[in-house]
């Protein structure tokens, strides 16, 4: 009986010691992911002017967070920072200039992190740029992060539907489509967070432990080696893959425009909207990145779609703006975010759209 129990007690032991290590294991390699991910951009070159600045606007980033909101899925938490500041619905503040009327014509913006501001402070996003430019109108920045076009469409009718005033509505729009619709575990329609959603929602106890020792185990070590595996990597998307993958993602957005369209010119309005750029597309500078290749092919697949689809459709409301990064200038601080220059680039662009629109 005594070397049945010294057995058992060596077992346990041996498992706990295993349990420990695998522990601290997942919790380093988790500590080495997020400081791989994080540490590099303020320190890139197009920030070399002021460094300690952009450290502020990442630290500020890093602060945000999420909550639940019907029909979008989620929105920014109300936050005030140094660099950073979301009001109490969710939305980040765009620069106030002076002499701007109760009357003045309203123009919101809607996106995602990129048109969000995601690598510049308040007064340097797209929204506050263009407010800059046009100080007759108010512009309201209702970008959010990750943000796909079907909840750009879903946030502007909640506007509607809250009695909201839009004389001009701007999609900026490509880069979430690509990026969250073309992994393999989401279907369209669908959004980032429906593999997260489909988890947690209804789940059993079993699976809630599941999930706990995954946590604490796991998942770290999991994303490590999808990181690091070629043939992992090559099975997260699947738009070069599936013909009809593909497809349905180019429909999706072309098809959330149209209906976005149809919904702001039947009540007054005008909308326009953007093809915005990556850094996967055209030729921008990027030989301070380090780019996933993966994710480019797929990324080349879509964006080969839509210039299809545009030019088929001839929309006089649609611009193309996705090669407005070409050059020697740093601009893109990862695959789709850019610096405060590369927002001034795009506001005057999208400025230069609406004088074409006749909005002057």
């Amino acid at each position: 009986m005594k070397k049945i129990l010294s057995i058992v007690r060596l077992i346990f032991i041996n498992l706990a010691i295993f349990l420990v290590l695998l522990f601290l294991v997942n919790l380093f390699v988790g500590i080495y992911l997020k400081s791989s991910n994080n540490k590099s951009r303020a320190d890139l070159p197009n920030y070399e002017d002021d460094k300690g600045y952009a450290r502020k606007i990442f630290e500020d980033y890093n602060k945000v967070q999420q909550l639940y909101e019907p029909f979008v899925a989620w929105k920014t938490k109300p936050y005030q920072g140094e660099t950073t500041n979301i009001n109490k619905n969710g939305i980040r503040e765009t620069i106030k200039v002076p002499h701007v009327s109760d009357s003045a014509k309203v123009i919101r913006f809607f996106g995602g992190s990129t048109l969000w501001g995601e690598g510049a402070d308040d007064n340097s996003t797209i929204p506050s740029i263009f407010q800059k430019l046009n100080s007759e109108y108010k512009v309201y920045n209702h970008g959010q992060l990750a943000y796909n076009s079907r909840q750009n469409l879903d946030a502007l009718i909640s506007l509607y539907e809250e009695g909201k005033k839009s004389d001009v509505v701007i999609f900026y729009d490509g880069v979430n489509d690509a990026a969250f619709l073309c992994p393999t575990d989401v279907d369209v329609p669908g959004h980032r967070l429906v593999p997260m959603f489909r988890g947690k929602l209804y789940t059993s106890y079993f699976n809630i432990v599941k999930e706990a020792i995954g946590k604490i185990f796991f998942d770290k070590l999991i994303l490590l080696s999808k990181k690091l595996s070629p043939a992992e990597r090559d099975e997260m998307y699947n738009c070069v893959s599936s013909t009809a993958k593909a497809e349905a993602v180019a429909d999706f957005m072309l098809t959330n425009w149209e209906i976005a369209h149809d919904i702001v010119t039947s009540r007054g309005g005008r909308f326009y909207a953007v093809l915005q750029p990556s850094a996967y597309i055209g030729n921008p500078r990027t030989d301070h990145l380090d780019l996933g290749p993966v994710l480019g092919d797929n990324f080349k697949e879509i964006y080969k779609l839509f210039y299809q689809k545009i030019k088929e459709k001839q929309y006089p409301w649609v611009s193309d703006l996705s090669t407005s990064f070409d050059g020697d200038e740093y601009i893109f601080i990862d695959f789709c975010h850019v610096s405060p220059n590369g927002n001034q680039i795009m506001a005057n662009q999208i400025n230069n759209v609406l004088q074409v629109g006749s909005l002057h």
